[in-house]
């Protein structure tokens, strides 16, 4: 039987830090509507969690209408429900590759396809 590293597995059940991030752009423009998002994930250090919260907030704060597209995309996407990723697909605009807020996914292992739910800038 194998055994995990006693420091691995000691990090594994610690308690998670938090960062917490806001900005008065989103605020005003969603109002009561604007999303809390709170997410768990292996982001070690407080600078780099404080990074990935402004970029957050940089997308869903910025100027233009936002709309929700679905796709039919190869892979695991379920990790990065809650992440803006780069995507690039050969229909709607995506040629070049546009950033987008995952806010759903649906992972199928047996075709190795998944639904992707998207918001994008128009």
């Amino acid at each position: 039987m194998s055994t995990v590293d006693p420091l691995y597995a000691q990090w594994l059940m610690a308690e998670a830090l938090f960062q917490a991030s806001s900005a008065d752009e989103v605020v005003e423009r969603w109002g009561v509507t604007a999303q809390t998002t709170s997410r768990t994930t292996t982001i070690a250090s407080r600078a780099d969690a404080t990074a990935e919260a402004a970029r957050q907030l940089e997308f869903l704060g910025g100027s233009g209408p936002l709309v929700v597209d679905e796709h039919q995309v190869q892979g695991a996407w379920c990790p990065y429900l809650g992440r803006i990723v780069t995507l690039t697909i050969n229909k709607l605009g995506y040629d070049a590759g546009l950033d987008v807020f995952v806010i759903g996914a649906q992972d199928n292992t047996a075709t190795g396809l998944s639904t992707l739910t998207v918001i994008r800038r128009l």
